[in-house]
């Protein structure tokens, strides 16, 4: 679980926490040649949130499991508010999870080359997606060489399925 491939980030306007972390580190996985699957930040967001009807669901559930999902991410729900306003919790590494177990939760995906800045103050950490296939025209070969010359794309995430990532949430908890 990393990046910000479509949206802003949630460290910086331009970098998820994971990769802004260590931009070096997400470098050298992308441009391994091995095989990517990018389950951005963006896929823990909108109608992913659980929402404080879900939040009441969840503890509703009545196990010692449902009640410390909750209680051990009262500070995501915290900067979940700080970020949008909003009440509910944002939660990406469970939801990269499910889509680990169930890889039919996905609803959208596409390969493409994938880069991380790592030396810009303005994006560091920010998930370059070619989502245009323009990496390999002229003007931007050079650059994005490293990731080129390996010949792999990475699979992008782009959308899940929200329902079925909750109920397989709900699921886990019981």
């Amino acid at each position: 679980m990393g990046g910000a491939p479509c949206c802003e980030g949630n460290v910086t306007p331009a970098a998820e926490y994971n990769i802004w972390c260590d931009p070096e580190a997400a470098q050298i996985v992308l441009r391994s040649g091995l095989p990517v699957e990018l389950v951005g930040w963006h896929l823990c967001r909108g109608d992913a949130v659980l929402n404080p009807d879900d939040i009441k669901h969840v503890l509703q559930i009545g196990t010692p499991q449902a009640r410390f999902a909750i209680e051990c991410n009262s500070r995501a729900q915290e900067a979940y508010f700080e970020q949008t306003g909003e009440h509910g919790i944002s939660l990406p590494d469970p939801v990269a999870l499910a889509i680990a177990l169930d890889p039919t939760i996905v609803t959208q995906q596409s390969e493409h080359y994938v880069d991380v800045e790592a030396t810009s103050e303005l994006t560091l950490g920010m998930t370059v997606v070619d989502r245009l296939s323009v990496a390999g025209n002229d003007r931007n070969r050079g650059v994005w060489a490293p990731i080129l010359s390996r010949g792999r794309k990475a699979k992008v995430y782009w959308t899940i399925d929200n329902r079925r990532w909750k109920q397989a949430l709900y699921s886990a908890l019981k």
